[in-house]
């Protein structure tokens, strides 16, 4: 943001007699929250090796509008609840100990991961769930954003968390409009299931390989923020999925039932 002392037009200083500006002392702006998150790297095997699913924001969004990301968005108060422990296959101990969080917080960037993937591109990471029940979750979550652990009950889904490998760490800078802390998650596409873009958060959706989105970027045809390009600059030494996930991915070890 430029400073309104740097502006030269209404620069909110005082004139003198002489001509001479003064500026005018800075009221300090409260700090912005810095808001947990999650994000899925959804990753599939495709004729020219391996791509991964992104969408465009809409250029409308305060944060990152009009820009190419990997689905996701903020934790929900919901997603800490403890009934979550039926529903997934997830270690919370190993959880904890990757994002250096407790289990109940570790866990519950698992599940948003999977709640924003649903949201946003209409991919569920449910065992047996197919495109039908995907897009019965992706509708009830657009109508009640916050009854996905209601849905998961209803249908008796066990979240397949598993298949989710913990990639990395991402820090909002100071200065912008809206902070993030944000965990980067890796996971195979569970190959029954098409996206669906919400048509609200996301604008446009597309299946490319790194080097695409990479060139999309030089070309000047994509716009990218710095952890979306980083990772995209990491998948590209990668052949194929499975490479991906084994070479970038924390495995995590399920929970014993």
């Amino acid at each position: 943001m430029v400073s309104l002392i740097n502006c030269p037009l209404h620069d909110g200083s005082a004139v003198t007699k002489r001509g001479t500006r003064l500026a005018q002392p800075q009221v300090p702006r409260p700090p912005v929250p810095i808001r947990p998150a999650a994000t899925t790297v959804l990753l599939r095997d495709g004729p020219s090796g391996l791509e991964v699913l992104m969408q465009q924001r809409n250029p409308d969004a305060v944060f990152a509008g009009g820009a190419w990301v990997f689905p996701g968005g903020k934790l929900d108060p919901q997603d800490r609840e403890p009934a979550w422990a039926e529903h997934c296959d997830l270690c919370p101990e190993t959880a904890a100990r990757q994002l250096a969080l407790t289990p109940e917080w570790a866990r519950a960037h698992w599940i948003a991961a999977i709640r924003e993937l649903v949201e946003e591109a209409g991919i569920l990471l449910a065992r047996e769930a197919d495109h039908r029940l995907a897009r019965s979750a992706q509708q009830h979550l657009q109508q009640t954003p916050e009854a996905f652990l209601a849905f998961c009950q209803q249908q008796g889904l066990l979240l397949d968390t598993g298949r989710i490998r913990y990639l990395s760490r991402w820090i909002t800078p100071a200065g912008n409009p809206r902070r993030y802390d944000t965990r980067f998650f890796l996971c195979p596409w569970p190959g029954n299931q098409s996206p669906n873009q919400d048509n609200h958060e996301a604008v446009n959706t597309a299946w490319v390989t790194p080097a695409q989105a990479l060139d999309h970027y030089h070309r000047g045809r994509w716009e990218l923020v710095l952890p979306t390009l980083t990772t995209l600059r990491q998948l590209q030494s990668c052949a194929d999925s499975a490479s991906a996930l084994d070479t970038l991915g924390q495995a995590m070890a399920g929970k014993t039932r």
